[in-house]
């Protein structure tokens, strides 16, 4: 079989098991990225080994997931998140903090390094709520109290997780922590930060001065997808993940994307983005550890890494939601809302596994992790809300 054969093969493979996946998971009611992720651990080592192009599937997946991270900033209403105000801010570094806290120990107490501790950690820290908004709008409490605060939490939730995503990514990339390292990290962070301000102040102006004045069709679209990479390439050159600059840049233009050019990048994002979370499940190959490593402890730190997934946001949001003066129903409902996996936590996954940071068993906690708590998260709302 001739080179572009097999390329095209596999490609082919793999979109047509993601797409048919996605659309047996969602009319489960599920998020469609879980039926990606199974696609991939079925057609990689861990069942089938049919993928032999590897390196091609990644090349598009993280075009994909530049594309759907900077998709994530232009969909973010910056304006609109300041009426959640400080109680979702408080929310979100509450479950931010205890995970991050829980996760680290736990790595730790494994025997594991400092390094691969702070990375698990941040993996764990990141919430995504889009089975708890879809739950939410399910049962028309999206615009209540609870709603507004778990909404709003995510935003800060995310802000935060990107931080924390800069700070690990580039500690692990230099492979300690020098002082060298933290006056490079933090001048990145001020450059590209201070590009972002530059970029959301002047928006408007750029906007409906340059871009619009073009007379091509497709320019709004094809120049804000350039602006969303260039900032990419910028903070990867950088020494941050490029998908810090790629979000930065679309929460930046955020305020001035109109409906038509957010949906052609949406339907560009639905195409590829499939690419990059069957290649996390590409990556999985579980055969690698058994017999070099104790199954039993194997199952202990899957099992630790999971519970302090779930309690850390438990008890993090809820209880910063509780001593808000909400009752310990809410508040138990706040945490389980900020409960599911399955979007930046996935990207910071691949990227330490990627750099040789993080162990098959750690990235195996953080896929099951993923798909415990978007199957289990619908069913615990409804009991708390509908009771």
């Amino acid at each position: 079989m001739n080179t572009e054969l097999m390329i095209l093969l596999d490609l082919a493979i793999v979109i047509v098991l993601a797409k048919s996946l996605e659309e047996l998971i969602v009319r489960l009611g599920q998020p469609p990225i879980l039926g990606d992720l199974l696609a991939g651990i079925i057609i990689g080592p861990t069942v089938l080994g049919l993928i032999k192009a590897t390196h091609n599937v990644e090349v598009i997946g993280w075009l994909g997931i530049v594309v759907l991270i900077f998709l994530a900033g232009l969909e973010t209403d910056i304006e609109a998140a300041k009426k959640y105000g400080l109680k979702a801010v408080l929310v979100a570094l509450g479950g931010v903090l205890v995970t991050f806290f829980l996760a680290y120990i736990i790595a730790l107490l494994f025997n594991y390094s400092y390094i691969t501790a702070l990375f698990i950690a941040t993996i764990l820290s990141p919430t995504s709520v889009s089975v708890t908004s879809m739950t939410l709008l399910e049962l028309g409490v999206i615009r209540t109290r609870i709603g507004e605060i778990i909404l709003g939490a995510a935003f800060a939730d995310d802000v935060m997780a990107m931080a924390l995503f800069a700070i690990t990514s580039s500690i692990a990339y230099y492979g300690e922590v020098k002082h060298e390292s933290i006056i490079q990290i933090s001048l990145a962070l001020i450059i590209i930060f201070s590009i972002f301000y530059l970029l959301y102040k002047f928006s408007n102006k750029l906007f409906n001065g340059v871009i619009m004045s073009s007379r091509l069709i497709d320019t709004p679209m094809i120049q804000l997808l350039i602006i969303g990479m260039l900032m990419a390439v910028l903070s990867s050159y950088l020494g941050l993940s490029p998908l810090i600059g790629a979000y930065l840049a679309g929460l930046a233009l955020s305020k001035v994307v109109k409906e038509r050019t957010y949906r052609f990048l949406e339907i560009f994002a639905q195409i590829i983005s499939p690419f990059f979370f069957v290649y996390a499940g590409i990556l999985l190959n579980p055969w690698i550890v058994v017999g070099r490593i104790n199954m039993y402890n194997a199952i202990g730190i899957v099992v630790a890494i999971v519970l302090a997934g779930i309690v850390g946001k438990i008890l993090g949001c809820g209880g910063v939601a509780k001593a808000m003066d909400l009752d310990t129903r809410s508040s138990i409902t706040i945490g389980v809302g900020m409960m599911p996996r399955a979007g930046v936590d996935l990207v910071i996954a691949v990227v330490g596994l990627t750099l040789g940071v993080l162990t098959m068993e750690l990235y195996l906690s953080a896929l099951i992790l993923i798909y415990v708590t978007s199957l289990t998260t619908p069913i615990l709302l409804k009991k708390l809300l509908t009771r």
